[in-house]
Order: C-alpha cells, then structure tokens, then sequence
C-alpha cells in the first residue's frame, strides 16, 4: 500500500472544495479538526424548536403516568372511576354483648370506621336474660334506623333470631338489634359477619 505521504513522506494537507476553489481544512494546536457553522439554514430552527417542543410533550405525559403511581406500601396505578369499582379489603365479624339500652330497647354493632363501608351478611340477636315476643334488626344511619328485618314470636331466654342477605353500612353506621319484651339490665347479644371496602378519596 503507497505511503499517504509518499515516501520519503512530504507534507501533505486535507483540502475541501467550496464549490468555487479548493480550501484546506483548519485544526488547532493539538492536530484536532476544527468546523465552523457560521449560519443555519432558513427553517432549520423552527423545525428544530417544534422537534423538540414534541419530545417535552411527550416526556410531561411519562410525568403524569408516573404522577399516577402511588406510593402506599408499593406502587398501583390510580385508574379513572376505580371508586366504583366492586373489591373486598377484609372480614367483619363482631359480636357484642352488652345490657340492653331500656325496657324494650336494643343491643348495637360496634360502629364502622372513617374510610370504610360494610355489607353485612348475617345477623344474629338474643335476649339471654329474658324470653321476649320480637326481635328486630335495623340499620342505623346515627339518625334514622332503616328496617333490615323482624322476627316476631314467643322467643325464650337466649333463642336467636337470624337472619340473611345483605344490607351496607357507612361510616358511623350499626346495626340495631331490639328486644320487644326485654327488661331493664337484660343481657343481650348481637353478632354480625360480612366483608368491608375502603373508600376511595
């Protein structure tokens, strides 16, 4: 292979063509290659500055999704409407037993905790105390008892009404259970199983 700057080697320089003579190139003290770019062409930059105006949208809609995982023990996507959405946290199951508010009175379910809805199951009542002749089961708001069920019979000392299906509770809510018949310092029990949901915010 011939010697690029023959042998014995002679100078040689690198020379361009600007289209009207021959130029040679310019390097700096180190040897390295040096180009400069004295003008853009006309639309060069607008159609840079719309490149680049595409790519910020781009990475501001990896920054939602990002924005939308939520850091709670471990990473989930937050979903539109996941409010509505059917799912179940964990298990109710709480019994109470208690003395009965008054003559006739009621015996109620511990009360449901902020962030938290209920669906009930079953419900059981007793009077252990004294036979009663009803028992009827509510769903209690703090301001209105919402009718679940009634059993109306000659109930003896510590029989059970019973009762299923499904009825929510809110935050707050309980479930009622009252003796018909019952007395004043009557031990009475109401035992209730389900599932509960947290609520969304």
């Amino acid at each position: 292979m011939p010697e690029v700057l023959g042998d014995p080697p002679s100078p040689r320089a690198a020379l361009f063509w600007n289209g009207t003579a021959w130029q040679w190139a310019l390097v700096d003290a180190a040897g390295h290659l040096q180009i400069d770019v004295l003008t853009i062409a006309a639309g060069v930059d607008v159609a840079t500055e719309t490149t680049l105006a595409l790519a910020l949208a781009r990475l501001q809609r990896i920054d939602d999704i990002i924005d939308a995982l939520q850091s709670v023990a471990t990473d989930r996507l937050i979903v539109r409407g996941e409010d509505q959405l059917f799912s179940i946290k964990g298990l109710v199951r709480k019994r109470v037993v208690a003395a009965i508010s008054g003559a006739s009175g009621y015996v109620q379910s511990p009360a449901v905790p902020a962030g938290q809805i209920w669906a009930v199951n079953t419900i059981q009542a007793w009077d252990t105390t004294s036979p009663v002749t009803q028992i009827e089961l509510t769903n209690w708001d703090t301001i209105t008892n919402y009718e679940v069920g009634a059993e109306r019979k000659a109930f003896v000392a510590g029989e059970p009404s019973s009762w299923t299906g499904v009825t929510r509770l809110d935050v707050n809510s309980r479930i009622r259970a009252y003796f018909s018949g019952g007395l004043v310092g009557d031990t009475c029990t109401v035992a209730i199983t389900g599932y509960y949901m947290t609520v969304e915010v």
